[in-house]
């Protein structure tokens, strides 16, 4: 009865990723990113689902279907990059997560989902045994099969050398290796096609997250780890000389020093953006604003990293434990908060930036990768307060980015920043090419606001330094219609795989008689 059971659940298990393997097939292959991605997100969490119980799932893993399902539904409702990006980031920790209960964090998952991938070629040559019968002639075939892998690879091996060391043995076979290798080359070619290999990848993927195959190695590895700091006394080898007791105190006043000179130093240049940067900034005569946003935003952000490198290094160990180090966590408290400030002052400059130039992806990076930092602040300050771990550093920042990633997919931000941008205070300073290279999910809000747009480029003719192509109506528009026609062409070969709300939207806006047609 248990061969028997084996038996079964082998033939089931390939049934399923075979089927599975031929919908992802039927979706994916040559098509565009479209509707396509969500359903396949919905057939995997149903079947996982199905498989385990909605009560075996762990919170995380509740967390992350719900996440992965928002980003797979944006890639419809918007069509942007960012949304399938975060899905198939969130399918793989949420199948690892659904297949390990007792995984909490993001990256441990990703590991465990890596680690299942690597494991699934011994396991599917196992499941093959599994699913030949017992006392048969395919049982023998593929035991023969398994057994003479390796014996014929060791022969090849071997043949290749001794065609290197004796040049008759070369000459004799080499006729014959030609023969073998045109045989091959032409079997590759006519079994191995390019739709072969991506239903192959396509039954590889979809076997990965329906089932797990990978010990529990990284699930072990994260169990060791905790939020909160232990101290661990470690003996050190009779044959070594003891470490001076003085150590950790050398070490500790070294820090202070270095803490004390670097807040000095940060008051200076807090105290000067505050006064600068935080009220009433004015953009003087001869000014480089791009330097001062750019160079000056770059360095500053570098800053704040080694910051808090330098932080995490100071108390990487003991010195945590150390009774006398309270003035240096204090002195280790007061950098980050001020590191805190700092980043608000760089926040302000980009949000000056975008005040005198207008929105634009970078400068949205900008502020998305500054709230990140302003998270790993905070936490880097609780966990010198409390004692925190590097995990717990580890597996709360990844959370905070993966749920602010997903919220971003809920915007759609082309048109966001064209919106703004068309209405900007300062329409000399707006990249009028950049509306060209936006999606077209912009098409419309453009012929709408046309009016708008030729205001921009008659503002941008009284410039000093003309940066920017576009400045003749007639030629946007040219470019603008040409855009427009590509969109139309594209959607008239689209499959219904590939079919998004987003284009629907734009092709209706564009197009509205086709709309009472269809009506």
């Amino acid at each position: 009865m248990p061969d028997l059971k084996n038996w079964l659940q082998a033939q089931t298990t390939a049934l399923i990723a075979l089927l599975v393997a031929f919908i992802f097939d039927r979706l994916f292959y040559g098509m565009a990113v479209g509707v396509n991605l969500p359903l396949f997100v919905l057939l995997i969490s149903a079947l996982l689902v199905h498989d385990l119980g909605w009560t075996a799932l762990s919170m995380p893993a509740r967390w992350a279907m719900l996440g992965t399902g928002i980003a797979a539904a944006m890639t419809v409702v918007h069509g942007s990059i960012i949304a399938p990006v975060m899905t198939v980031i969130g399918t793989i920790g949420f199948t690892a997560l659904a297949h390990h209960r007792a995984l909490r964090s993001l990256p441990f998952a990703w590991l465990q989902g890596l680690a299942n991938y690597l494991a699934l070629p011994a396991a599917a040559v196992q499941g093959v045994g599994d699913a030949v019968p017992e006392r048969s002639a395919a049982r023998t075939s593929w035991r023969w099969t398994r057994l003479s892998v390796l014996p014929i690879l060791a022969l090849i091996v071997f043949f290749q050398l001794y065609r290197v060391g004796n040049p008759r043995f070369e000459h004799l076979t080499a006729g014959f290796l030609d023969g073998l290798w045109d045989a091959i080359s032409a079997l590759i070619e006519k079994v191995l096609t390019a739709h072969t290999l991506f239903f192959l990848f396509a039954l590889i993927l979809s076997a990965g997250l329906l089932k797990r195959y990978a010990p529990d190695l990284v699930l072990q590895w994260e169990r060791s780890c905790g939020d909160g700091l232990m101290r661990l006394r470690r003996k050190r080898p009779h044959w070594l000389s003891p470490l001076p007791m003085n150590a950790l105190d050398r070490e500790r006043r070294k820090g202070m020093l270095l803490l004390i000179l670097v807040n000095l130093l940060l008051l200076v240049v807090n105290a000067i953006d505050i006064n600068w940067v935080w009220f009433g900034f004015t953009v003087p005569e001869g000014f480089s604003l791009k330097q001062f946003v750019h160079e000056g935003t770059y360095a500053l952000i570098f800053s704040i990293l080694l910051s808090i490198a330098v932080v995490l290094w100071l108390f990487r160990g003991n010195q945590n434990f150390y009774v006398r180090s309270t003035g240096l966590r204090r002195l280790a408290l007061l950098w980050v908060a001020q590191n805190g400030v700092l980043a608000i002052s760089v926040f302000l400059r980009n949000w000056h930036y975008i005040s005198f130039h207008g929105l634009a992806y970078k400068r949205v990076g900008v502020i998305v990768f500054l709230v990140l930092v302003l998270v790993g602040l905070i936490t880097l300050f609780l966990k010198v307060r409390d004692r925190k771990s590097l995990y717990y550093l580890l597996r709360v920042n990844t959370w905070a980015a993966f749920a602010l990633l997903v919220g971003l997919t809920t915007i759609d931000w082309d048109s966001f920043i064209v919106r703004v941008n068309l209405r900007h205070a300062n329409p000399g300073e707006i990249d009028i090419d950049n509306y060209l290279a936006m999606s077209d999910k912009v098409l419309p809000l453009l012929y709408a606001n046309i009016d708008l747009v030729e205001q921009q480029m008659e503002r941008h003719k009284h410039n000093r330094v003309r940066w920017v192509e576009h400045l003749e109506p007639m030629a946007f528009r040219s470019a603008l219609d040409a855009k427009r026609d590509a969109f139309a062409e594209r959607l008239a070969t689209q499959h219904w795989q590939e079919w998004t709300w987003a284009d629907a939207r734009t092709f209706h806006a564009l197009y509205p008689e086709a709309q009472r047609v269809d009506g």
